[in-house]
């Protein structure tokens, strides 16, 4: 039998750069994970609430006078213009625009030194992937971007490995697939799915709640399978030395519970089936 090795990011120049920079950054006194963060709102609940209102220009905001916001996310686009600095932040809900501004914009946490002040810091510190926590002002550029200037930038957790090509992206199938955090953060559609899946999933236990159900939970090791003409995963318990099986169906185990007297009972749970693979069929499915 042969067996396919992982990549050794570990080895890669990108992963050594960020791990050096994750050194850096320790040694000056800052957390690069710290364990709380508490934003006002999120990216697209900004953008809603803005949307018709007049927020101000980039004076009001340097100046403080414009709306206060604090907003986190992932570092997804940095370009430096000078004196001020423009990125992309994106939560869970959408993107928005961020200035970091030479001589307001301050790390927290950092002292700056002759050689590193706190644009500084920013500029050669940060990386795409990044996760930051800012607080600042809004305002609308002269092109009309509602874009928050920051006034405090926290690290909240340092990459160490870089995200998909901008312009390629993630384009194979299978990585999507295996690699569900990368298609979660490159493509936003597949992020509004899995949202829907838990929409339908509450839906559903609405629905029986209201028609007086009771949810279960019934095993999923078993001494004997099945429900369904599968082939098993079978694994072996050792405290009674005999063969389990992962479940191929639910439902042998919700017809004892009828027997047993419960009624009205349904159950949303894990089966497991030693076949397979493709783009509609997994081993493991709900």
């Amino acid at each position: 039998m042969t067996t396919t090795s992982l990549p050794n990011y570990h080895q890669t120049e990108e992963f050594q750069n960020r791990s050096r920079k994750l050194q850096e950054i320790r040694c000056l006194g800052i957390n690069p994970y710290p364990h709380r963060y508490l934003p006002t709102k999120h990216a697209s609940q900004i953008a809603c609430e803005s949307a018709e209102k007049e927020v101000g220009h980039y004076d009001d905001a340097a100046a403080g006078t414009s709306q206060e916001q604090t907003v986190s996310g992932r570092l997804i686009l940095f370009r430096s213009m000078g004196k001020n600095s423009f990125a992309h932040i994106q939560d869970e809900t959408g993107r928005i625009q961020i200035l970091f501004n030479r001589d307001i914009t301050e790390v927290v946490g950092f002292q700056p030194t002759e050689d590193l002040s706190h644009y500084k810091f920013i500029e050669k510190k940060l990386d795409l992937g990044d996760w930051i926590g800012v607080e600042g002002n809004l305002f609308r550029t002269q092109k009309g971007e509602l874009t928050l200037f920051a006034k405090k930038v926290t690290l909240l957790s340092k990459s160490l490995l870089p995200l998909p090509d901008k312009h390629s992206g993630l384009a194979d199938k299978g990585v999507c697939y295996r690699k569900r955090w990368l298609d979660l953060i490159t493509h936003s559609e597949s992020l509004e799915k899995f949202k829907k899946r838990s929409r339908i999933l509450l839906s559903i236990r609405h629905y029986f709640e209201e028609a007086q159900f009771e949810e279960v939970e019934t095993p999923i090791l078993q001494n004997s399978y099945g429900g369904a003409a599968a082939a098993p995963f079978t694994t072996h318990l050792e405290a009674l030395h005999q063969s389990m099986f992962l479940r191929i169906s639910i439902e042998p185990a919700l017809k004892k519970l009828l027997v047993g007297g419960m009624e009205k009972i349904y159950e949303i749970g894990k089966t497991f089936r030693n076949e397979g693979i493709d783009r509609t069929h997994n081993p493991e499915f709900t």
